[in-house]
């Protein structure tokens, strides 16, 4: 059994004064020397510190060579870091920048352009392993991006317009959203679980073909009414409307769209002039990703029914579809679009 050597009244008075002022392993390490004074054993004290019982031996060895002094850190060896608090803030104001706002005609930052920036604006020398270092500690990662859409200066106006009307709907009217999308026989890649070291490879069509799926989702009571199609155009829409005008026959419709070009064409305003019983209510420009429920209904369908998995044919693809909406009811379209 080890234990530390007899203490002396002023040691033992001294490692009590110093482990009170010190913090972190300082005060820990003259704990340990205390507490082996008392008959602890290394073991019980690497369990009080969660440390390693060779880690307490060193100390108490160290302890016994030096005496308090022993327990203190020793110099550092080596040269200092060269990357040093005013280093790093220099990196964090280049990194929330980009190389163009620096003169720079990139677009985003290297490991090689930003070491080479640093060394040229502020005598910051910096091998790229440690400015990786550096950036992963300011919580920097290497990740792609992704697109974002403009916004709308006046979607606050619009979607007031847009309750308002819904406001002044009569009680019989059937508010639905409306969307597109289109189902490729190109499988659509999501994560999944895979082991470590074997990527999970999904095979292709070799030539992609692609279906269109008009839908419409009843605000109120989540009746789902679609079609597929072989096209997306202003015709295919038309038809859509005819489709909702036959399941909705008696009641005014108003119905919430994006501003896709096959809502907005010429054909499609005539057609709507002649069947005022259907209204279309447009959501704010690039806000239909957001805004529409529906959008919840495609990802959902993609994710079961297409992703990661090639379809045998084009008609299977469409079958799979079919069969998601024939499951599809209203209580769970609402629960989806909430």
């Amino acid at each position: 059994m080890i234990y530390v050597r007899a203490l002396s009244a002023t040691e033992r008075g001294e490692l009590k004064r110093q482990a009170r002022r010190q913090v972190g392993r300082v005060s820990e390490r003259m704990r340990m020397v205390l507490l082996s004074d008392r008959r602890y054993s290394v073991g019980q004290i690497a369990t009080i510190f969660e440390c390693s019982e060779a880690t307490v031996r060193d100390w108490l060895a160290r302890f016994e060579a030096d005496g308090v002094t022993g327990l203190h850190d020793r110099p550092r060896v080596g040269r200092p870091r060269k990357a040093d608090a005013v280093a790093r803030e220099h990196i964090r104001h280049t990194v929330a920048q980009t190389p163009t706002d620096v003169g720079y005609a990139l677009g985003y930052w290297t490991l090689s352009t930003l070491s080479s920036y640093l060394a040229g604006q502020w005598a910051l020398w910096l091998s790229q392993a440690t400015l990786r270092r550096i950036l992963h500690a300011l919580d920097y990662r290497w990740r792609r991006p992704r697109h974002c859409l403009p916004v709308d200066p006046a979607a606050p106006a619009k979607l007031w317009a847009l309750a308002r009307r819904i406001g002044q709907a009569s009680q019989e009217a059937a508010i639905l959203c409306e969307d597109e999308c289109d189902l490729h026989l190109l499988p659509v890649l999501r994560a999944l679980w895979m082991r470590r070291g074997h990527q999970r490879r999904i095979p292709t069509p070799g030539s992609n073909r692609k279906r269109s799926i008009f839908g419409a989702l009843n605000w109120h009571t989540g009746d789902w009414t679609y079609c597929v199609t072989q096209h997306k155009r202003a015709a295919e829409f038309i038809a859509f409307l005819e489709q909702l005008l036959l399941a909705y026959p008696s009641q005014p419709l108003l119905l919430i769209v994006d501003n896709a070009s096959i809502h907005t064409a010429k054909v499609v305003r005539a057609w709507l002039l002649e069947h005022p019983r259907l209204e279309l209510l447009f959501l704010p420009t690039y806000s239909g990703h957001v805004q529409n429920p529906v959008e919840k209904v495609w990802w959902r369908l993609k994710d079961q029914v297409a992703a990661n998995r090639l379809h045998d044919s084009l008609d299977d693809l469409v079958a799979a579809a079919h069969a998601f909406f024939a499951s599809f009811t209203p209580d769970a379209a609402r629960q989806l679009a909430a």
